[in-house]
C-alpha cells in the first residue's frame, strides 16, 4: 500500500455528500485522513461516510447549513472535541443558479451570496480561529473560473465566486504568521449533478467549453479532488493566498485556431 500522506489529519468537507465534495472526501480518506462529511442533506453525507468506513477508512456524517454560524460552530467544536484538532477545512458547499443578467432576481442574487460567499466566510473564519490556536491548518475555498472572467448567464454566480477569491486573498495574510494557509480551487466545467442541473442546454454548454479547453475534455470530480489533496498536503506548506485553476488550460488560453 502506498504511503498515506494525510494520515490521522482531521478534515471537514462541506458539500461532502455529492459531486466534488464526495470525490474529495473519498480521496482524503484514501490518504489516511479522518473525514467529517458535512452536507445540507445528511443522507448523502451518510452514504459517503459509510463508503469510506466500508473501505477501512474513518469518517462521520453531519448535517450542516453553512449559512448559519451556530451550525458551523457546532460542527467545528464537535470535531475538535472528538478528535482533538482540525487540520483541513474544505468549502465545497455551494449553489449554481444561472440566468441572464437582466433577469436576475433579488432572491437568486441573495441565495447565491448567502451560500457561496457567507457560507465560505463562516467556515473559513470559524476554522481559522481553531487552527490559529493550533498554529497549523489548511483552509481550502472553492471558487470558479467564472470568478475570473465573464460567461453568459453566469453574472450572479460568477460574482459570488469572484468574492470567494477576494476573501481567500484577504484572509491569507492575517493567518499566515500562525502557520495556517488558505488557498482556493477554481474548477472549470465538471459534469457534476449541480452543473447538469444549472445548465438548461447541457450539450450546447459542453460544446461551448470544449472549443476552448486545450486538453480536449471536461473535468472529472477526481481532477478537483487531486487539487484538494495537494492543497491539504505538506507539499503546500509555503503556498497561501493562491488560486489554483483546475480547468484543462481554459483560463490560460486565448484564441485557438488549430493552425500551426
Amino acid at each position: 500500500m502506498s504511503e498515506q500522506r494525510l494520515k490521522d489529519r482531521v478534515a471537514i468537507v462541506t458539500g461532502g455528500g455529492r459531486g466534488l465534495g464526495e470525490a474529495t472526501s473519498l480521496r482524503y480518506a484514501k490518504e489516511g485522513a479522518i473525514v467529517v462529511v458535512a452536507d445540507l442533506d445528511k443522507e448523502p453525507a451518510e452514504s459517503v461516510a459509510k463508503a469510506i468506513q466500508d473501505n477501512g477508512g474513518r469518517a462521520s456524517a453531519v448535517a450542516l447549513d453553512v449559512t448559519k454560524r451556530d451550525e458551523v460552530e457546532e460542527v467545528v467544536t464537535s470535531t475538535v472535541n472528538e478528535h482533538g484538532r482540525l487540520d483541513v477545512m474544505v468549502t465545497f458547499a455551494g449553489v449554481a443558479l444561472f440566468g441572464p443578467a437582466l433577469d436576475c432576481t433579488d432572491e437568486v442574487w441573495q441565495r447565491q451570496f448567502d451560500v457561496n460567499v457567507t457560507g465560505t466566510f463562516l467556515c473559513a473564519q470559524i476554522a481559522a480561529r481553531q487552527m490559529v490556536k493550533q498554529k497549523s491548518g489548511r483552509i481550502i475555498t472553492v471558487s470558479s473560473i467564472m470568478g475570473q472572467r465573464s460567461g453568459d448567464r453566469r453574472m450572479s454566480y460568477g460574482t459570488t465566486k469572484g468574492a470567494v477569491i477576494a476573501l481567500t486573498k484577504q484572509m491569507s495574510g492575517e493567518i499566515a504568521p500562525h502557520g495556517v494557509t488558505i488557498n482556493s480551487i477554481a474548477p472549470g466545467p465538471v459534469k457534476t449533478k449541480m452543473w447538469l442541473e444549472a445548465n438548461t442546454d447541457v450539450e450546447a454548454s459542453s460544446a461551448g467549453y470544449l472549443g476552448h479547453i486545450p486538453m480536449g475534455r471536461l473535468g472529472q470530480p477526481e481532477d478537483i479532488a487531486n487539487a484538494a489533496f495537494f492543497l491539504a498536503s505538506d507539499d503546500c506548506s509555503w503556498i497561501t493566498g493562491h488560486v489554483l485553476n483546475v480547468d484543462g488550460g481554459f483560463i490560460a488560453t486565448g484564441v485557438r485556431d488549430g493552425i500551426f
